[in-house]
């Protein structure tokens, strides 16, 4: 692996693990007093838009970035339950977080 694919490689799973810890401290927490609507929805829009983008660029060159696709679709799932928790969750009141 070229170290170029490597960078890549690390910075996308990075960045794809990035949405696991607000994923589960809202899963567990049920706050999202914090979530506004308009971050959630560019948020999930914006990842959801250039998966999209990457899966036909993917398709049309016939080589598949297949960590960008992890990314992405990481990302995708963990913003999609934040949209849900925000509307499930909004009138509940935030459960306090134990030590």
């Amino acid at each position: 692996m070229e170290f170029f694919e490597g960078l890549g490689w690390i910075g996308n799973i990075v960045l794809s693990i990035g949405v696991i810890p607000q994923v589960w401290k809202t899963w567990r927490s049920h706050d999202v007093s914090s979530f506004s609507w308009s971050f959630l929805l560019m948020w999930c829009s914006g990842v959801f838009m250039v998966f999209i983008y990457i899966v036909h660029d993917n398709i049309v060159d016939k080589s598949f970035q297949w960590s960008l696709w992890l990314n992405y679709l990481v990302n995708i799932l963990g913003t999609t339950y934040l949209v849900f928790a925000k509307i499930k969750y909004r009138k509940l009141k935030p459960k306090a977080e134990s030590l």
